[in-house]
């Protein structure tokens, strides 16, 4: 975007240099803007203010840090400590974690100018602190804090929920309002995360109320968190119902709809909201690519993908245009992928009525099937009648297959077209559907085309290979992850911890455990100790296992681990341990038949499999002995 050609010389007033340099920036001409900043012969900290804020918005932390170090060196006679200018350069060591060195340093920086005493400036230092993975440094600079205001409560709510605390979090939520400062929108959508988070129904509901007293509960920043933890809890109807209460929707609460119903297992549902956002919104609230990412999801889970291949949107300006689908065509064709190339190429348009008008760009179109001529139609029911019942049954499978193969690519094809393909968000959706339909090689080929400082694709890749058994692989991915610096989440961890579940690499299981609450400071959740406990009883070591469960957290020990240890139980002819177990997970789900029939089969496999009262339970539970008289079924 520019705004014409830049006059030359800068402006002989500061104001009118500055206000040219903040039209340059806000108009994302950078390089303009630079080059007039360079000219400047009098710079001060509104020059300074607006470039910085210039690289800091265009991402280039680092541009945005040597412009405040040529601050303190070369214009001397400013005031470095600034709050708006050193709040501008905590921001800019927030967006890479490898900054924290240089956040350390403007830390002292502000203690030294005493401009840690500004309640802006050491906010934006608890918030840099917290995005760089750094809570503990965070939760100490609050604490520090000789003034406290809505912001800076906000800001160490949000370092909690970012750091897995979610219930300190709430804790931190409360002591806020004890101490009488009145909550703003995001104070109480940060609340709303930490329970959507920590699946906590009771205190979501508690914070929906406390923020419709005080009529925040209509405002979409709120409505779409508050819909967002309503679904994530397990109740759609609600979340549904937050969103439907908006006067208008954004393409936040459009997006949180699409996702919402994809997460259930309504992908129609889903697909169908897609479509009455393009028709109602008119082109005023675009998809994003969150959406896009959210329709690929429900793509994928749907039982034929081909249904996919139609959901194209016009999105943003130049999306139809000719030359921009012809790139991903040559792209995908020299990939070898011919048909998602000419799939991609043949839809590069809306149709066009007789005038040669466009169809409205606000409609979702399914890809139709063809209408069959009658004489097609005679001979495929001739051939019908002559085939074989198992021919005729493999043929509609590999029929079915290249349909949703063609459907999946085509979703590719549309990703690249519409400039979204190296999205984080896209790529993982397209990697997470590939992985869903078996094709792994595609999964990998989207991997390796993503960013490389994309976590949220290297965990959908290391998911990927732990779900088909690719232990090896998904273990040397997670080391290249850590190795080129990126974070990993708990959602990697999960993944990393089932393959080697798989793998049966018991030690390497547990030191990646450990790394995972001391050098990365996340909190196991009970995915994470159901992993470690089928480790250890895989392994034979059940009386471990069983330690593990007893040291977790009363909240995360549900019947999940303990059917896990159950299960080891079984498999090794542990009784002691076995019934204690079962026991748990009966109390859990007492009209459950899973734990009575791993301890009749334990009885089993040491010959007392009959009489006593657990054969009168399991007859109870309507169950019987199979063939031989050693197993339950």
């Amino acid at each position: 975007m520019s705004t014409g050609p830049v006059p030359t010389g800068p402006p002989p007033f500061p104001y009118e240099a500055n206000t040219r340099l903040k039209r340059l920036v806000e108009s994302d001409c950078l390089n303009e803007a630079r080059h007039l900043f360079d000219e400047m012969p009098h710079r001060d900290e509104v020059s300074y203010t607006t470039i910085i804020s210039g690289y800091v918005r265009a991402s280039d932390p680092l541009g945005a840090l040597s412009l405040f170090s040529r601050m303190r060196s070369r214009d001397p006679a400013l005031a470095p400590d600034d709050p708006f200018v050193l709040s501008l350069a905590f921001k800019a060591c927030a967006s890479d974690p490898s900054l924290l060195p240089h956040a350390a340093a403007l830390h002292a920086f502000a203690l030294k100018t005493l401009a840690f005493r500004s309640v802006f400036v050491a906010t934006a230092l608890v918030d840099a602190y917290s995005k760089v993975g750094s809570a503990a440094l965070a939760l100490q600079v609050f604490d520090e804090m000789p003034l406290k205001n809505v912001v800076s409560w906000t800001a160490l709510i949000s370092t909690l929920v970012r750091a897995g605390r979610c219930r300190d979090a709430l804790r931190c939520f409360a002591d806020m309002r004890a101490a009488g400062v009145q909550c703003d929108s995001h104070t109480y959508a940060v609340a709303l995360k930490a329970c959507a988070d920590a699946g906590m129904l009771a205190r979501g509901r508690e914070v929906h109320a406390r923020a419709a007293v005080h009529g925040l509960d209509a405002t979409p920043f709120v409505a779409n968190t508050l819909a967002a933890m309503y679904v994530r809890c397990g109740h759609l109807d609600l979340g549904l119902a937050v969103l439907g209460r908006m006067r208008s929707r954004d393409v936040v609460a459009w997006t949180t709809i699409i996702a919402s119903y994809a997460q259930t297992g309504r992908e129609g549902d889903a697909l169908a909201a897609f479509a009455r956002m393009r028709e109602r919104s008119s082109g005023v609230v675009a998809p994003n690519e969150y959406t896009y990412a959210a329709v690929l999801a429900a793509c994928a889970g749907l039982g034929s993908r081909a249904r996919g291949a139609g959901a194209r949107a016009r999105g943003p300006a130049g999306f139809a245009g000719a030359r921009r689908w012809q790139r991903p065509r040559h792209a995908l064709r020299a990939r070898g992928r011919l048909a998602a190339a000419d799939a991609a190429f043949a839809r590069r348009t809306p149709r066009t009525s007789s005038r040669g008008a466009p169809s409205s760009p606000g409609t979702l179109r399914m890809a139709a099937p063809r209408r069959p001529s009658p004489c097609s139609r005679d001979a495929a029911l001739r051939r019908r009648r002559r085939a074989p019942t198992s021919s005729r049954s493999r043929a509609s499978s590999a029929r079915a297959g290249r349909s949703r193969a063609r459907g999946r690519r085509q979703l590719h094809a549309l990703a690249i077209a519409t400039g979204l393909g190296g999205d984080a968000m896209v790529a993982s959706s397209l990697i997470d559907m590939y992985v869903k339909s078996g094709s792994l090689g595609d999964a990998k080929a989207v991997f390796y085309e993503s960013r490389r400082d994309d976590v949220v694709s290297w965990t959908a890749m290391l998911g990927g290979y732990a779900e088909h058994g690719r232990s090896e692989e998904a273990l040397e991915l997670f080391d290249k992850m850590r190795h080129i610096g990126l974070k990993p989440d708990r959602v990697a961890f999960i993944g990393v911890l089932a393959a080697c579940c798989h793998a049966g690499k018991v030690e390497l299981g547990l030191k990646y455990f450990e790394a995972m609450k001391e050098e990365y400071g996340l909190e196991p959740t009970k995915e994470h100790y159901g992993c470690v406990v089928d480790l250890l009883g895989r392994a034979g070591r059940i009386h471990e296992a069983e330690k593990v469960i007893e040291e977790m957290p009363e909240r995360e020990r549900d019947g999940v681990v303990w059917t896990a240890l159950l299960r080891a139980c079984a498999a090794r002819g542990e009784e002691e341990v076995g019934k204690r177990a079962a026991e748990r997970v009966i109390e859990a789900e007492p009209w459950g038949a899973g734990p009575h029939v791993a301890m009749a089969n334990i009885y089993a496999g040491k010959g007392g499999g009959r009489g006593g009262g657990g054969e009168k339970r399991m007859r109870e539970k309507g169950l019987r002995r199979a063939r031989g008289g050693l197993r339950w079924r």
